[in-house]
């Protein structure tokens, strides 16, 4: 088996870094491969404040077998609608939310999404529809596996 390029195997030092004692082969390489996937031009979303009784720890696995969950960031200018656009699109992606932090300042909106999609769905198709939506409103819109949003916004 070839060696990987040296960027790669830094990435993926990274990321093992960075589960710490969370990083499995298969979490590692789950991460990595989101991380490649992405659009090079994908900006960093906000962090969002820790919610009362949600640990960082948590795994993809505690939303249920079958289930995997992602991040969804979005921020804009504030435009009625926009709220109700990506949790619809979330709906018709057949995703439970878990968690939703909105703050608007002076007509700028963020708002953080935790869900639950099925483990077999696109998740690129669904960041695309996401992204499609955002759009529309002048927003940007980015959905992550949790173990990638993790692993790039650890402290």
């Amino acid at each position: 088996m070839p060696r990987p390029a040296p960027d790669v195997r830094a990435l993926i030092d990274r990321i093992a870094d960075a589960l710490g004692g969370e990083a499995t082969p298969e979490r590692v390489e789950r991460v990595a491969r989101a991380v490649l996937e992405a659009p090079e031009t994908a900006a960093a979303p906000p962090r969002p404040a820790p919610s009362a009784g949600r640990g960082g720890s948590e795994s993809a696995a505690a939303g249920g077998a079958g289930r995997t969950r992602v991040v969804v960031t979005a921020y804009g200018r504030d435009t009625p609608g926009i709220l109700a656009a990506i949790t619809a699109e979330l709906a018709a992606s057949g995703a439970n939310l878990l968690d939703v932090s909105q703050k608007i300042l002076q007509g700028y909106f963020t708002v953080v999404l935790v869900a639950d999609l099925d483990a077999d769905a696109d998740l690129g198709a669904a960041r695309d529809r996401l992204q499609a939506r955002g759009d529309a409103f002048g927003a940007r819109v980015l959905l992550q596996h949790e173990d990638l949003f993790q692993a790039m916004h650890r402290p």
